[in-house]
């Protein structure tokens, strides 16, 4: 068999070659629509593969992205991936410090940034050591006035020139093509780079029947910024089938969201829970929910059941949980059909693996337990892309399981897995909350708190308690248009429910939830935000 190397450029001349009039849509943070298609896209990718050479980088030199979900950035970012240069998305709605972090811990000779990100970028200027070249999104006239200096370039003027006997160079497939940082709820956040190889095998999983099951006919629409693995892999999976691809900014109001899903004729979107959230309330309020759409994708740990209730009202829509990490790209576990139904406890599994995705359960001692359905431990995971070590660490997280060959990664979630492969996430270590020297499961409570009508979402952190060590504490955010539940309606759900010592001792309400870059709960900054209110 031939020995061709799987890399992103292979992936790019695919999709510009046998699909290349299918379009890729997307919309500007003031939801102005830019049409282009997927062989613009590879053309446009490999002028920023000779932009980097023409710069004197070296092969595997990272470089620093920071913008809005648009083909702009996409066809950036993926031309230097392909053209030997590893790229770092960063996440707009980072704070500075994180976004500083990420940028010299990777050691970014360069940053891409959007023009409205400039003000930011002259801000942490000073403390990116590494970093040689900045370049904006747009022409010159763009460009601010002052503060750069001479290292401040606009993209289309290193995008003007073409060398057309510039052809994709040779990279190992081994090699890191993308570097995401992963979401904490605690501490700086750590890189997972994912070489070439990975990401093309994943794309190839992710589009799978049982997995997305995207086509040539699919409009896609992720939910998710390229920032975030999840939102990368969906683009490389349309890059792979060839389907038409719709990409919006993160903080898009909700109308325009339905009308761009109306008017581009999206058949899947994929994204987390309160993304959907907001999409229904405003979809049942209107009356008018888009036509097209066939599949609906969340992600998430934790599906609540009401949402699944309301997702699947939507005539002709077929709903699909996914599951995954940065150091698992999603989707790793799928739910669809008959496999989306609450178990005895409320949860709805995470689902089946993926091709690729090889899983083992282990108890506290580290050794393998039944997959019956009813023991809960560790759930461990390997596969080709899963994360070896993160970056710029020596040591690596994988551990060995006693009499199994081979080494696995931790995902930090107590899980259990039934005979048919069908996993169920029943906690994560670090949301355990030791009351007494007993442990209560923040899901659990999480999971109750949302059986009330009037509730979009709910979080239970740790609180500290003289006599017990910590406590639960409850905050909710009440659904739009629903009088908000008081403290005592809320505590009330958890009568026989759950023991009088596991139930929260108090609860609050909130207008919204901080959330890190995955769309989940940041439960570290949602801790502080509580102990200031309490004070």
């Amino acid at each position: 068999m031939m020995m061709l190397p799987l890399d992103l450029a292979s992936l790019l001349r695919h999709a510009a070659r046998e699909h290349g009039d299918t379009a890729v849509v997307s919309l500007g943070p003031n939801g102005q629509v830019s049409r282009g298609n997927w062989r613009g896209l590879e053309r446009r990718a490999r002028l920023w593969g000779q932009v980097w050479e023409r710069l004197g980088l070296r092969p595997g030199s990272v470089v620093a992205f920071l913008g809005w979900h648009t083909h702009g950035l996409l066809e950036a970012v993926l031309g230097t991936a392909a053209g030997g240069m590893t790229a770092l998305t960063l996440n707009p709605r980072q704070f500075p410090e994180l976004l500083i972090y990420a940028v010299n811990r990777a050691e970014a000779q360069a940053l891409v940034f959007d023009a409205q990100m400039a003000p930011l970028v002259e801000a942490m200027q000073l403390q990116l050591g590494s970093v040689g070249h900045y370049i904006q999104f747009g022409g010159p006239e763009a460009l601010p006035d002052s503060g750069f200096g001479p290292t401040l370039m606009d993209a289309d003027s290193l995008l003007g020139f073409d060398d057309p006997d510039w052809h994709w160079p040779e990279v190992d497939e081994n090699r890191a093509a993308l570097i995401s940082f992963t979401a904490a709820n605690s501490g700086w956040p750590r890189g997972v780079a994912t070489s070439h190889r990975a990401a093309v095998l994943q794309a190839f999983s992710a589009a799978l029947p049982d997995a997305y099951g995207l086509s040539r006919t699919d409009v896609l629409m992720p939910l998710l910024p390229v920032s975030h693995s999840g939102g990368w892999a969906l683009c490389l999976c349309a890059a792979l089938t060839g389907a038409q691809l719709v990409l919006v900014p993160p903080g898009l109001d909700a109308s325009v969201l339905a009308a761009t899903m109306r008017e581009q004729g999206v058949t899947m979107a994929a994204g987390p829970p309160s993304l959907w959230l907001e999409l229904l309330d405003h979809l049942d309020q209107a009356g008018d929910h888009p036509a097209s759409l066939r599949r609906a994708a969340v992600g998430a740990a934790a599906f609540p059941p009401a949402l699944l209730k309301r997702l699947r009202a939507w005539s002709g829509v077929e709903v699909v949980h996914t599951w995954g990490m940065s150091e698992v790209a999603p989707p790793a576990l799928v739910a669809r059909g008959e496999l989306l139904r609450p178990d005895a406890d409320g949860r709805l599994p995470q689902g089946r693996p993926v091709f690729g995705v090889e899983l083992a359960l282990v108890g506290d001692d580290g050794r393998p337990l039944p997959r019956d359905g009813i023991a809960e431990g560790q759930l461990l995971v390997r596969g080709p892309w899963v994360l070896e070590r993160y970056l710029g660490e020596a040591e690596s997280p994988l551990v060995q399981i006693p009499d199994v060959p081979g080494q696995w990664l931790p995902t930090g979630d107590i899980a259990r897995i039934a005979p048919d492969s069908t996993v169920t996430l029943t906690d994560r270590r670090k949301d355990l909350i030791r009351c007494g020297g007993e442990w209560i499961s923040a899901q659990l409570l999480e999971r109750i708190a949302l059986l009330h009508p009037g509730v979009a979402e709910a979080a239970v952190i740790a609180q500290a308690d003289e006599a017990q060590g910590e406590r639960p504490l409850l905050v909710v955010v009440a659904r739009a248009g629903e009088p908000s539940p008081s403290a005592e309606e809320l505590l009330a759900l958890y009568e026989k429910r759950v023991s009088d010592w596991q139930a929260p001792s108090a609860a609050l309400t909130f207008p919204e939830l901080p959330k890190l870059s995955n769309g989940e709960v940041d439960k570290r900054e949602l801790r502080g935000l509580v102990e200031t209110l309490l004070d």
